[in-house]
């Protein structure tokens, strides 16, 4: 491995690390918890939910310019720098559970060993597609994911 990516790699457990003492141990980060878990309820208890949507936003932002920056350090810079982790990304996301850095974590390092290993018998493309059919199995199965958000809102 070179240099570059194992930077990178130090810099994404750096933010990881950062996002969750940020989450659990920022006055912030229980307000935004909060948020997530039942709005109607973190409102009534005072807190403000559209500035929360605005900060979260912010952050969410800054994180995805330093993905960007650290993309730089692999390739050339243009309009279609991140094209080819989109889908990678999507199915991460699905995958680990919508709202849980725990299921993304293991959703990445899932994805990520078993495109490799597929991609020993084969080519990157019918790994990827590999991969994809069985994120698509399992979501069949399991379709809140593998770590599932739970929330105290009544069901409608």
């Amino acid at each position: 491995m070179s240099y570059k990516r194992l930077f990178i790699m130090a810099r994404g457990l750096a933010c990881l690390a950062a996002v969750w003492a940020f989450l659990y141990h920022t006055e912030f980060g229980r307000k935004m918890r909060a948020c997530i878990q039942n709005r109607d309820m973190a409102q009534c208890l005072g807190i403000r939910s559209k500035r929360i949507d605005c900060l979260t936003f912010a952050l969410g932002s800054g994180l995805a310019g330093i993905a960007g920056c650290a993309l730089t350090l692999l390739g050339s810079i243009g309009p279609t720098l991140g094209q080819n982790y989109i889908v990678d990304t999507f199915m991460v996301v699905v995958l680990g559970g919508v709202g849980k850095r725990i299921g993304c974590t293991s959703g990445a390092l899932i994805i990520g060993v078993a495109g490799t290993v597929f991609e020993f018998g084969s080519t990157a493309s019918i790994a990827k597609a590999a991969v994809l059919f069985l994120v698509i199995l399992f979501l069949q199965k399991k379709p809140q994911g593998l770590f599932a958000l739970r929330s105290r809102a009544l069901d409608d």
